[in-house]
């Protein structure tokens, strides 16, 4: 089979990640074009890996017609067989390179963000008409996606869960305190770790109040400390962050880390991973570190209920409510036994249904299939 990868996201998240991680997965039984924007971010990680890629760039998103026809050219030149695409704003180039193409690809969109009006009008029906099956990463995504197409096009949407890879290696008990240790926090203290991009939707503010008010009604032996790891999008956020908390008084309980090349190794140094999103479309944070054997807290909005049990295999709390979030962690933090059964669930769930394999098998099969 032959597959055109697309993807000209000019960004750098989960959603290009995801592109890249498909095409060398499947680059390992079937034959993979890769064609990103010329200025993308992505470039580099494919140039890191060694993966080849060509560029394409629209001009014009809405009806890009010079653009599909130079595709249309490779598609029929390469005797591409599907194109499997990624951002919303490459669907019209996707389409209409199809509708060119002698060869007509089937195509494939894998839909990872929100879709928030109808596109039940001529020109998205048109767009929709080319597509061959639609994969949300969500039920939640796949039932708004349903009620915003047509009836023929809502017939063919299906939830296919991300794949997740599980961690490379078990942190050793040594090492696990060398990372609290080079941040002075010992055996008793309870460290919540909170990972992804530093900008406000991401909710690193709600933790530090949930920290503000553990650390003034907490008891003797409860201590409660925090590792916030990420790249800051805006530095004026990152400095609120800290002068937020200067002002609580936090300093030894809250800890900033930059970008980490290995998360999941950062995550097995936490008894709890938090992700504070007021909402997320899937929350794959929680899920690398479900499979690295870690409890888990996400905020009850978005694609995080389909991911976490509340208290089975993980604690929901209410979005954007930092009482909420505060009484998740003492919940947490006080009881080791219940906080290693739901961590214990959690890597059970994970495992069944976030399965990088197991999802790479059943895209191929939806690539593959009439």
């Amino acid at each position: 089979m032959k597959i055109l990868e697309l993807c000209l996201s000019p960004s750098l998240g989960g959603l290009e990640l995801y592109m890249f991680r498909s095409a060398k997965a499947l680059s390992e039984t079937d034959s993979v074009l890769s064609i990103l924007h010329p200025s993308a971010e992505l470039r580099a990680v494919f140039q890191k890996e060694g993966l080849s890629f060509l560029t394409e760039k629209t001009g014009f998103y809405s009806l890009p017609l010079l653009a599909a026809r130079r595709l249309a050219k490779r598609i029929d030149e390469r005797q591409i067989d599907v194109i499997h695409m990624h951002w919303g704003k490459d669907l019209a180039l996707a389409a209409l390179s199809c509708w060119f193409s002698k060869s007509k690809p089937r195509l494939i969109y894998t839909r990872q963000m929100k879709m928030t009006r109808s596109k039940n009008d001529p020109y998205h029906n048109f767009l929709y008409r080319q597509m061959d099956r639609m994969l949300a990463i969500t039920d939640r995504l796949a039932n708004e996606a349903r009620g915003f197409l047509n009836p023929e096009d809502a017939k063919k949407v299906k939830r296919l869960y991300y794949g997740v890879e599980a961690p490379d290696a078990v942190l050793s008990e040594e090492k696990r305190k060398k990372i609290r240790q080079g941040f002075g926090i010992d055996d008793e203290t309870f460290l919540v770790g909170l990972f992804g991009r530093i900008e406000r939707g991401k909710g690193q503010y709600l933790l530090i109040e949930a920290l503000a008010r553990a650390h003034i009604h907490a008891k003797q032996h409860l201590h409660i400390a925090a590792l916030i790891v990420g790249h800051a999008m805006e530095a004026s956020y990152l400095k609120e962050l800290k002068t937020q908390v200067a002002r609580l008084g936090l300093q030894d309980n809250i800890f900033f880390e930059g970008f980490v090349e290995q998360p999941q190794i950062w995550m097995q140094a936490c008894d709890c991973v938090v992700l504070a999103s007021h909402e997320e479309t899937f929350g794959l944070v929680l899920v690398e570190a479900m499979l690295s054997g870690i409890a888990v807290i996400g905020s009850d909005r978005g694609g995080v209920p389909e991911i976490i049990e509340d208290g089975k295999s993980g604690l929901l709390f209410k979005s954007g409510e930092s009482d909420a979030l505060y009484h998740a962690l003492v919940r947490f933090a006080e009881d080791r036994n219940f906080r290693q059964k739901t961590a214990e669930a959690g890597q059970d769930r994970a495992t069944r249904l976030f399965d990088k394999n197991t999802h790479y098998l059943n895209l191929r099969q939806d690539l593959r299939s009439n």
